[in-house]
């Protein structure tokens, strides 16, 4: 992703997203949750978009500092606003994921990597990643897995669709959607994203929570 747009891929004002996403996201709150208690210390927030999970680490956590990136400035500056009463403990920065990562204790992405679609850059991603962060450090995910055929991969997608129309989305403009969003993102099976990070270095690669398609994965560095 260099150049990742959410104005033009989900039709939204930035302004607009965080009350979309939870229409979208099954059980978003649960999954933005287990992510910030799994983290602390010195945070990169890689596609941070409003903010909404730097926020959520920043409140949970005093003593982190969080270092928010994205490549959209229309979502940098709703991130900037948000993380405001943070006043130095936030640092916002646009770049894309391919720029250099600076040494953390964790690096966290929300809703973020599905748009990096290439397996090769996505591991050499997670590689990079494993190199910035110091012993002990964690690299936690919260993104859509999801089987590419196959009755498992029908069964995400009856889940997705059910909480979509209790939330007012009914299945042919749910249909549409997921239409449009494979033009774009690039869903892996959690077996696949585990093996990438395995390659990348990470001994022990983990799910840490799973809700029909949205995960929480990652992995510690020893």
């Amino acid at each position: 992703m260099t150049d990742h747009r959410v104005l033009a891929h989900l039709g939204l004002q930035a302004r607009e997203y965080d009350a979309a996403i939870r229409t979208y996201i099954p059980e978003y709150e649960q999954m933005i949750a287990t992510v910030v208690r799994l983290v602390h210390g010195d945070i990169i927030d890689l596609g941070t978009g409003t903010g909404a999970l730097a926020a959520a680490i920043l409140e949970a956590n005093p003593t982190a500092r969080v270092k928010l990136v994205d490549i959209d400035p229309a979502m940098l500056e709703a991130a900037r606003v948000r993380v405001a009463p943070f006043r130095d403990r936030a640092e916002l920065v646009q770049a894309s994921f391919d720029a250099p990562l600076p040494p953390c204790d964790a690096v966290v992405a929300s809703l973020a990597l599905h748009h990096v679609p290439e397996l090769d850059r996505k591991r050499a991603l997670y590689a990079r990643i494993f190199e910035a962060l110091r012993p002990g450090g964690g690299l936690v995910i919260a993104d859509a897995t999801v089987h590419e055929h196959g009755k498992e991969h029908d069964l995400t997608y009856v889940t997705w669709s059910a909480w979509m129309a209790e939330h007012g989305i009914e299945q042919p403009e749910a249909d549409v959607l997921f239409a449009k969003w494979a033009g774009e993102d690039r869903y892996y099976p959690l077996a696949t994203e585990l093996r990438l990070l395995a390659d990348a270095g990470f001994a022990r690669p983990d799910c840490f929570w799973k809700y029909g398609p949205m995960t929480v994965y990652g992995g510690f560095k020893d």
